[in-house]
């Protein structure tokens, strides 16, 4: 079993790609495992005939043998038929009716359960985040910080560089990205975490972008070294992330490494909320709609487009000064999203 990522403690085999005695080459895909971060398919280390010594379904530990490669076996398949004498006709072996599938388990009701219920077993996903959420709240201090931001720059820097054309134009989320990671090398303080009853001050900008795959799995994406992209440049990384994240093709390492997470859900509507931290890392910023409020600007209302960003930070690391001067910087920059170029 490959060890895919830092924190995997076991993997599960959701299939075998390729039978047992069949022969493989180098580089193959040959299994589909599920880790801790995602369901991946795992290549042939040597070319030889693959021997399956762990069923599908099973799970293992790093280092526990699933398989094997003989590499000194005859690479020649041999394939028999029967032989017909030209006056016989040829005899055709009826298939087995299938089975009638077997009744599927539900847990025992009891008279207060609600009809109709169905239990099923959560994936690995689902039971690594269950258990570094709840090892997130009973371990961390957490506290929210909230701002209000002007987007109109941003908006109309995005409105025109539509107009200028181009595969590469930032989105919101891209533009806040970015100004984090710009924010967090200003205030390094943000970008480090308690990590064993030390402070952990990270070197590179290493950004995680919640994404919510196609079957409604959750997974965090690392854009590496976000504050030295160029905008273009962390845009087509998001998108290329993203988009390999909901087709379930994401890798460990893209996974790997994050110092800070940014969580969007304002484009579903959601105005305002707070984020749990993911374990290793400081803080984590949720970002809500925009929506238009009337702002006074030389004494009178204007309507603008103003977005809620809350830092929800750990307070072993990060205290409410640090936090304060984090989020008023980071609204520095996206209410003068030129800034971002520089």
């Amino acid at each position: 079993m490959p060890r895919l990522s830092d924190s995997m403690e076991e993997g599960t085999i959701v299939a075998w790609l390729v039978e047992d005695g069949t022969l493989v080459s180098q580089g193959d895909e040959i299994v589909e495992i599920e880790s801790d971060k995602a369901t991946l398919a795992y290549p042939a280390e040597a070319t030889g005939v693959l021997r399956i010594d762990v069923a599908t379904g099973t799970a293992a530990a790093p280092g526990t043998q699933i398989a094997q490669i003989d590499v000194d076996a005859d690479r020649t398949v041999a394939v028999s038929l029967p032989t017909v004498d030209d006056d016989e006709e040829p005899r055709v072996e009826q298939a087995p009716e299938p089975a009638e599938p077997p009744a599927a388990p539900t847990a025992p009701l009891t008279a207060s359960s609600p009809t109709g219920v169905r239990f099923r077993e959560p994936s690995r996903i689902e039971r690594l985040v269950t258990k570094r959420m709840v090892q997130s709240r009973s371990e961390i201090p957490d506290f929210a910080v909230t701002v209000e931001i002007d987007m109109s720059a941003c908006i109309a820097l995005r409105a025109d560089l539509k107009r200028v054309g181009g595969k590469r134009v930032p989105s919101v989320n891209d533009l806040i990205v970015k100004a984090c990671a710009l924010t967090l090398r200003d205030h390094p303080r943000v970008n480090s975490a308690w990590v064993d009853d030390q402070v952990a001050e990270y070197d590179h900008v290493n950004v995680g972008v919640a994404v919510a795959t196609d079957d409604e799995q959750l997974v965090v994406p690392v854009i590496a070294d976000a504050d030295r992209l160029t905008l273009g440049q962390l845009a087509e990384r998001s998108r290329e992330l993203t988009k390999r994240a909901r087709a379930g093709r994401i890798t460990p390492a893209e996974l790997s490494g994050g110092t800070f997470t940014v969580s969007n859900l304002g484009m579903l509507g959601v105005a305002h909320f707070s984020a749990i931290i993911t374990p290793g890392q400081g803080a984590i910023l949720a970002v809500g709609s925009t929506v238009t409020k009337f702002v006074p600007i030389d004494g009178a209302p204007v309507a603008r487009p103003v977005l809620t960003a809350t830092l929800c930070s750990d307070h072993r690391v990060i205290y409410g000064a640090h936090a304060a001067a984090f989020l008023d910087r980071l609204r520095t920059y996206l209410e003068h999203p030129g800034s971002l170029a520089l």
